[in-house]
């Protein structure tokens, strides 16, 4: 059965963690023996294991960052080679992990080009989603679905996981809770449309709608564990598109919020299960996190003031300079 939070519940919930993120950002004491943690470096390249909860670069209010202490220890290797050319790609502030950044101007140039093709670099992610993420409920639900047909996981089992598949769900910004993001609909394609026609009619600079991107990825379940006495999956996941917070949509839309996440998780400040409706989610979903697990689970991590589960554990790409194969690994902390 359906149940739901109370929209002014709601209200005061996402602001309280808008205040709450503009808090940690602007008095946690960002300093290179806290919070700057080498893996690999070189003249060209520095590679670092971003903690959660710090800025990978300076926001809009110019907050001390991890770019600041790379720069301080690393970066002044050229005069004309600025901070801001040390960055080739980055982290959400509650996201952990590798990191890497540029400290020559030609590593810079051909760093960005490897990030934007996408052809040179890998990555995964590890991850801690609420409830049981179980792919042979998923696959029994399909059957189901298809009348009984027989029906096989995408993902092989081995010795190291229990299954996965793939995510091919396409997002869009969300026009009711900008600057997140959520799944595209043709609803809710159509609903920004007619924002955006609203806001250019009332005056405001032009705006145009921007169309939904396709976005996919590719997940391998690791473990069923508790946390806190709470059932969660612990998953691998490998962005072949690599969207704004793609993987935390993603894992919300199928049920399995990331634990800890502020945006995308119980009263986040963004649109709840990716923005499915809990119904779409009940019946879509057959193995998704209760509301009652969620907001226990929510309950815990403020007590444990913890952060996202999310943790870009490895890395991999071709030497802008050298050429050679190199790939970078970092465990996470939950």
């Amino acid at each position: 059965e359906s149940q739901s939070v109370p929209e002014s519940v709601l209200q005061y919930q996402r602001q309280l963690r808008k205040v709450k993120a503009a808090d940690r950002a602007c008095n946690t004491d960002v300093n290179a023996k806290d919070h700057l943690t080498v893996v690999y470096q070189d003249d060209h390249i520095l590679v670092v294991d971003k903690p959660s909860g710090i800025l990978c670069v300076p926001g809009i209010n110019k907050n001390r960052s991890l770019l600041d202490l790379a720069f301080e220890e690393f970066g002044k290797t050229d005069d004309n080679f600025s901070r801001e050319n040390m960055v080739v790609h980055r982290l959400d502030m509650d996201t952990s992990g590798l990191v890497i950044f540029a400290r020559s101007r030609a590593a810079m140039t051909r760093l960005h080009e490897s990030f934007r093709g996408r052809t040179e670099t890998k990555k995964s992610y590890e991850a801690l989603v609420l409830g049981k993420l179980d792919i042979d409920a998923w696959l029994d639900s399909a059957c189901v679905a298809v009348g009984g047909e027989e029906c096989g996981s995408q993902l092989p089992l081995t010795s190291e996981n229990i299954g996965g598949g793939q995510i091919d769900l396409p997002l869009q910004r969300d026009h009711r809770h900008p600057p997140f993001m959520r799944v595209a609909t043709p609803e809710s394609s159509l609903e920004a449309k007619k924002a955006v026609k609203d806001l250019n009619t009332a005056g405001f600079r032009k705006l145009v709608a921007k169309k939904p991107k396709s976005s996919t990825t590719q997940f391998i379940i690791l473990s069923h564990e508790l946390w806190k006495d709470h059932p969660v999956t612990r998953v691998e996941l490998i962005p072949i598109t690599g969207r704004t917070h793609q993987l935390r949509v993603h894992l919300a839309a199928l049920g399995h919020p990331i634990l800890g996440d502020p945006c995308y998780g119980w009263c986040g400040e963004a649109h709840p299960n990716g923005g499915f409706t809990d119904q779409v989610i009940l019946e879509a979903s057959p193995t998704c996190a209760s509301f009652d697990l969620r907001k226990m689970a929510e309950e815990s991590v403020g007590r444990e003031c913890r952060t996202l589960c999310l943790h870009a554990k490895k890395i991999s790409i071709r030497h802008p300079i050298s050429g050679q194969e190199m790939t970078f690994e970092a465990p996470p902390s939950f």
